[in-house]
């Protein structure tokens, strides 16, 4: 058995004894030997621990790592998903730009050869000649025209072929062949009723009809049942 000495002051000894009292030793020796023991085994115990603690973090680490991984593949799934979209909506706001420029091309040159084909027309319009005019139309009348000088234009329709007649309100130039199927229009219509008549005449034709009706220019014989016209 191997013995251990310890040196103590009165002071000292006295509080170890009181101690060991307390803890319920009857020898001094015996209290001592508890604590002496006590204290390896806690250090033995402390010792295990600090062996211990860096595999419970590793362990730990895992088991977080194992937790976040299905959140962190959601996540990158997310943004990957998001990336395309984003990608999307440019490529269809590329698209919506790209159309609504061709559209508005399209509609400026629409509009421009709309312009040019009002102003070519409103050309041929100025270009044309009163009796190109006149044959388009059959007949022109003088209360319809707004003219500085009405005799001037008559006069020139007259000299280029048209037929002038000149009644009590009015005079009217009508071109030839345009008279010439009115006339055989005329002849071939067996009814005085002028409604009836109507039926037989073109818009332009009947018109004609009225005006020289009003001016008594144009007659029904009732003997050979025919309208006759007293103009050449």
């Amino acid at each position: 058995m191997k013995i251990i000495s310890i040196k103590l002051t009165d002071e000292e000894y006295k509080e170890l004894e009181e101690r060991a009292r307390k803890e319920g030793y009857v020898l001094i020796s015996d209290f001592i030997k508890a604590i002496i023991l006590s204290s390896s085994s806690n250090i033995s115990h402390y010792a295990q621990s600090s062996e211990i603690t860096p595999q419970l973090l590793s362990k730990l680490e895992k088991k977080i790592q194992d937790m976040i991984n299905p959140f962190t593949s959601q996540i990158e799934e997310l943004k990957q998903r998001i990336a395309e979209l984003t990608e999307r909506v440019e490529l269809l706001e590329d698209k919506l730009n790209k159309k609504m420029e061709s559209s508005k091309e399209s509609d400026s040159k629409k509009s421009k050869k709309s312009f040019e084909s009002k102003t070519a027309s409103k050309s041929e319009t100025t270009k044309r000649t009163a009796i190109e005019i006149l044959r388009e139309q059959g007949a022109i009348y003088e209360s319809e025209l707004k003219l500085n000088n009405p005799d001037a234009f008559f006069d020139r329709l007259e000299s280029q072929g048209a037929i002038v007649i000149t009644t009590d309100s009015e005079r009217i130039a009508i071109d030839r062949n345009f008279m010439e199927e009115f006339k055989k229009k005329i002849t071939e219509i067996h009814t005085s009723d002028e409604t009836e008549a109507q039926k037989y005449l073109t818009r332009q034709e009947y018109k004609l009809f009225q005006k020289l009706r009003q001016s008594s220019l144009i007659y029904f014989d009732a003997d050979i049942k025919a309208w006759k016209l007293l103009v050449n």
